[in-house]
């Protein structure tokens, strides 16, 4: 009995093994960072470049209209809608914008870029101008407006 006692002594006593440490992670971790790194780089790429790809586009095109000289302002008005037009087909879904026209049309493009000018102010030339023969239109106005416009796209 004297020697189990003495063994008993020399035994130590039962110890928890070190805490895991949190750095470095494990190797799923790194996957999943990677994952969250790719997915967010992609909505980025898709935001940022075609987003201001279609603005870019619009924005050029819209310059060279203004390089222009119409003699006819009709075909300024014609022109500048259909360029507006586009943008908004690029932007927003196809079935909200279009088969809008006349005073939906100006609504949708007053609610789109924060202003009240398409229905109330030099915008209602978008509707109206192309269907008249000399139409009084304020041309500065409404290019300073569709500028404006595509660039809050």
């Amino acid at each position: 009995m004297n020697q189990s006692i003495e063994l008993i002594k020399k035994l130590n006593d039962i110890h928890s093994p070190p805490p895991i440490p949190l750095w470095p992670p494990a190797i799923g971790w790194w996957i999943i960072a990677l994952l969250i790194i790719l997915t967010t780089a992609c909505y980025y790429y898709k935001y940022y470049f075609i987003t201001h790809k279609i603005r870019r586009a619009a924005l050029k095109k819209f310059k060279q209209l203004q390089q222009l000289h119409y003699q006819n302002q009709n075909q300024l008005v014609i022109d500048l809608s259909i360029l507006i037009r586009r943008v908004a087909l690029a932007k927003f879904p196809q079935h909200q914008v279009a088969k809008l026209n006349g005073n939906t049309w100006l609504q949708f493009l007053d609610k789109t870029g924060n202003t009240k000018e398409f229905t109330q102010g030099s915008g209602q030339a978008l509707s109206v101008a192309p269907y008249q023969k000399s139409p009084q239109i304020e041309i500065d106005r409404l290019m300073l407006l569709i500028e404006k416009w595509i660039k809050q796209q």
